[in-house]
C-alpha cells in the first residue's frame, strides 16, 4: 500500500513488505514504548541505519548498522515498508525492540544512545519522515503535532 503523506521533501512511503531492491535500511529501535536513537557527530539524533553491503540481506544490514551504532543487539526484527527518496534512493524500514547493549568503541560516527519519550526536536533530518513513520505504523514516539 503506497501512502500520500505531507510533502516529506519528495519522499514517498509505501507501507508493507520490501521493495525489489534497496540502497539502505533504517532501524525504528525501541526499549519497550521509546524510541531508541543516536546521536551522529556530524548531524544529531537519527534512528540507526545506513547502506546495505555486498551480498547482506535486509536483516543483516539492519543488525550490523544497529550493533556498529548504537552498540545495539535487536530482538525480532520486522519490515514494516520503505521509503523512496525524491533522487531515488529507496530505504528498508525495520523495527525492532532492543535486546542489549554494549558500550560503543568510537570507531563508528555515534556520540550517544538513548532513548526518548517522544522524537527529540534535534533530529539530523527536518523532513517529518520519522515522526509520519511512528504514526502511521502505530508506534510511540511521534510529537502531538506531527513534526
Amino acid at each position: 500500500m503506497t501512502l500520500l503523506p505531507p510533502p516529506l521533501n519528495g519522499a514517498v512511503v509505501h507501507i508493507g513488505g520490501p521493495p525489489a531492491s534497496h540502497d539502505s535500511v533504517v532501524v525504528l529501535l525501541f526499549s519497550g514504548l521509546r524510541p531508541v536513537m543516536v546521536r551522529h557527530r556530524d548531524r544529531a539524533w537519527e534512528f540507526p541505519g545506513g547502506h546495505a553491503e555486498a551480498g547482506e540481506d535486509v536483516e543483516a544490514t539492519a543488525r550490523r548498522e544497529a550493533r556498529e551504532e548504537a552498540g545495539a543487539e535487536l530482538a525480532e526484527l520486522r519490515v514494516v515498508g520503505y521509503y523512496v527518496l525524491a533522487g531515488g534512493h529507496t530505504t528498508v524500514v525495520t523495527h525492532a525492540q532492543l535486546a542489549g547493549l554494549t558500550p560503543l568503541t568510537g570507531e563508528f560516527e555515534t556520540l550517544e544512545v538513548r532513548s526518548f519519550e517522544v522524537l527529540p526536536p534535534d533530529l539530523s533530518f527536518d523532513d517529518g519522515l520519522y515522526a509520519y513513520l511512528l504514526t502511521v505504523l502505530g508506534l510511540p514516539g511521534a510529537p502531538a503535532d506531527g513534526s
